[in-house]
């Protein structure tokens, strides 16, 4: 008789345990599902982080060869670059500059000075963005969009 007993205190233990592992499961799939979108989100950001630094390098590499004549000549060949990798215009900003001053070193008086392309792109995290800024209530700045930039200078030879 005793183990007649024991034996249903053992399946009621049983009927409760799936319960328990229900529950464990509802509190840890949020944090499952944050380190996943995470990863994503930050794989996205390194990829457009990528992106920016290859347009600023192949930028400054057109600003320095002799026959580049104008500004407008860099700043549509970058565009187009960044359209080619998917990336929107509008999140972008370009600045270019000849040894601190705005503008690029042109003309045949240019040998030895540099040339420095900057880009600038907004990256908007989808879905970590809205979740720290909802962690972080009142605190008035928003997570969700970060200014990634990138710079290269290069000398006119």
């Amino acid at each position: 008789m005793k183990r007649t007993h024991a034996l249903c205190a053992v399946r009621r233990l049983r009927k409760g345990e799936r319960g328990q592992s229900l529950v464990e499961f509802v509190l840890a799939l949020p944090i499952l599902l944050v380190i996943v979108f995470g990863i994503v989100e930050f794989a996205a950001a390194w990829r457009t982080y990528q992106v920016i630094t290859n347009v600023a390098r192949e930028g400054a590499r057109l600003a320095v060869i002799p026959s580049t004549t104008s500004d407008a000549i860099v700043l549509s060949e970058i565009d187009r670059l960044l359209q080619l990798s998917g990336l929107g215009l509008q999140l972008r900003t370009v600045t270019l500059t000849c040894n601190g001053s705005p503008g690029l070193c042109s003309g045949p008086g240019s040998t030895g000075q540099a040339d420095e392309v900057q880009v600038d792109y907004s990256h908007t995290f989808v879905v970590l963005g809205p979740v720290l800024d909802l962690m972080c209530v009142g605190c008035g700045t928003g997570y969700g969009t970060v200014v990634l930039q990138a710079r290269s200078v290069m000398r006119n030879e």
